[in-house]
């Protein structure tokens, strides 16, 4: 019974220590969809405002990700690394951390959009994601910077003739700070280990941004010649970034070898 009890306090102390110093990756796949259905561009979905909305662009930007274990301690994700775009007409829907350090995490937090801090750096400083970001339509002139959520297509609604394009680019300017942060904690545990990559699934409800806490009707934001909708500033824009904090939610965790995008 002694060697036993030695045997195995040694064999616990070896997985300890073969985890300290040791890293892991960690694959987010975020799984878009509406109000509890598979988002597929061209279909009709209604809305609780009674307006069917077609959707042809949904893409976001995913930031600053935090992994949190159960005893409290964080990981912050290397911020120059931190910025990443989800795209449904480009089809990319996952987001892969590298040097992950090996644990057991419980929490995960992330940003809607680009932070100040982060776009006050400047231009040059982060000129590979802007490329990027510029060549998914997620930005305007760099004086005025990312768009944070570009939600497009079109939309009827009782009283208006036929359908309507409508455009829900949401971003910060000048009179607000719309950048927001999420915070999810996981059904099971993310276990990272050297070559087991744990996919933490979110599913996402693009419903919520006018459907959200706060009723935005796109017929109420018609332009003058009644032909489209676009909602790029003002207090719309504030409630639809309230709104989005509402749009994320962590369905199961993979954990093992391997991509897990289901």
């Amino acid at each position: 019974m002694a060697l036993a009890t030695l045997f195995t306090s040694c064999n616990n102390d070896d997985t300890t220590e073969n985890l300290a110093g040791t890293t892991g990756d960690v694959q987010l796949f975020f799984d878009n969809g509406f109000a509890g259905d598979a988002l597929i561009p061209g279909s009709y979905y209604t809305n609780s405002n009674n307006e069917a909305v077609t959707i042809n662009r949904l893409n976001y930007i995913v930031s600053n990700i935090v992994l949190t274990k159960a005893d409290g301690s964080e990981y912050v994700y290397p911020k120059e690394e931190s910025y990443f775009i989800i795209s449904q007409e480009s089809s990319m829907f996952t987001v892969n951390l590298e040097n992950v350090p090996a644990g057991d995490y419980t929490q995960l937090k992330f940003g809607i959009g680009v932070d100040q801090q982060r776009y006050l750096q400047g231009e040059t400083a982060q000129q590979s994601f802007w490329d990027l970001a510029a060549a998914h339509d997620m930005t305007w002139t760099w004086s005025t910077g990312y768009k944070f959520i570009n939600f497009e297509g079109t939309f009827t609604a009782p009283g208006l003739d036929g359908a309507k394009t409508f455009q829900v680019h949401q971003g910060s300017n000048t009179a607000t700070n719309n950048y927001r942060e999420v915070t999810l904690n996981l059904p099971s545990t993310a276990r990272v280990r050297h070559g087991d990559m744990p996919s933490i699934h979110l599913k996402t409800d693009v419903n919520v941004l006018l459907d959200g806490v706060v009723k935005i009707k796109l017929a109420d934001n018609l332009n003058g010649a009644g032909t489209g909708a676009a909602i790029m500033g003002g207090e719309n824009l504030i409630n639809i970034a309230n709104n989005s904090l509402q749009m994320f939610a962590v369905d199961h965790v993979h954990n093992g070898a391997g991509s897990h995008e289901e």
